[in-house]
This record gives structure tokens, sequence and C-alpha cells, in this order.
């Protein structure tokens, strides 16, 4: 018999059963997708994508929402890591929305213009050569790509998250 975690995508199930998510990690999964979803306008995979691949395979996908996503992502990627470093890869994710969030809403397009111009100049470098501008440029255009690919521009900062982002900044700031 197979045990359903409500929240938590059904693909994780295996790694839930072979031990490989402890309960910290699968509540911050079920929180983490609970807020992308909430803040994503869209979806992953669209309902038309969805059939399309229902009439060719005979299923439909696990994976629809972005919260799906992001909570399958870092469980497959990150489930070998202790539960306080696991901790600091969902903060710094739902760090990363809230700021895509609050750095794009209202912007004109030819900022969001410029910061994909200096973000494919970034990656067009070897990584080694990087400084701290080539960093920042490549981070900005990854939270402008949330941004736009999940439209978060229709969804509004929460008071509660407001909250957890301004001492979020803060601890970082302090380390």
């Amino acid at each position: 018999m197979e045990l359903e975690i409500l929240g938590l995508n059904p693909v994780l199930n295996d790694m839930v059963s072979r031990g490989q998510l402890s309960a910290r990690k699968i509540a911050r999964l079920v929180i983490l997708k609970d807020m992308i979803d909430r803040y994503a306008a869209c979806l992953y995979v669209t309902d038309q994508d969805a059939e399309a691949l229902r009439a060719r395979y005979g299923a439909y996908p696990d994976i629809r929402s972005w919260g799906d996503y992001f909570q399958t992502e870092l469980a497959s990627q990150h489930f070998e890591r202790t539960d306080a470093e696991f901790d600091r890869i969902v903060d710094t994710v739902r760090f990363d929305i809230i700021s895509a969030c609050k750095i794009f809403s209202d912007k004109p397009q030819q900022f969001m213009g410029l910061v994909e111009e200096n973000g494919i100049l970034a990656m067009g470098m070897d990584r080694a050569d990087w400084r701290e501008e080539e960093e920042e440029a490549a981070h900005l255009d990854i939270l402008r790509q949330y941004y736009v690919e999940m439209k978060l521009h229709t969804r509004a900062v929460t008071a509660e998250d407001e909250g957890w982002f301004s001492g979020f900044a803060a601890n970082a700031q302090a380390v």
C-alpha cells in the first residue's frame, strides 16, 4: 500500500518509502509548493499540453504546477542534504520568488530587455571568469525568467511573506 501525503507530489512517494525525505523535508516541500502555486498565475504544463500528453501516452503528467516542478526538483536534487542545508535551499527559492515579484513588478519592457541581455552576456562567458557583476547579472536574469514564465506579475506579495522576506534578508546580511 502506497502512502499519500497531502500536498506532496505523488512522484516523490518512492523517495518517501525509501526514507530519503525526512518529515522536516516533506513539510518544507509541501509549504514551498503551496507558496509557489499561490504566486504563479499559470501552470508549468498547460491544460492543452496535459491533454496532448494524455492522448499520446495515456496518462496526465504528474508535474503540472510550478509548485510541483520546484518541489520535485528540490527533493530529487537535494534529498541527501541535512535538514538544515535543505531548509536553506528551500528558503533561497522562496526568497527568489518573492524577489522576482518585488524587482520586476511594474518595470518597463526596456528594463526587462536589459536584464535579459546582461544575463545572456554573462552566461556566454566561462563561469570561471565571472566577476561579481556577471554573477549578479546571471542571477537577476534567472529571477526575470521566473517572473515572466510563472507570470508572477499578477500576484502581490502577502504581508506574511513580506515579513518573512525582510527577516531572511536581514539574516543573510548578518552572515
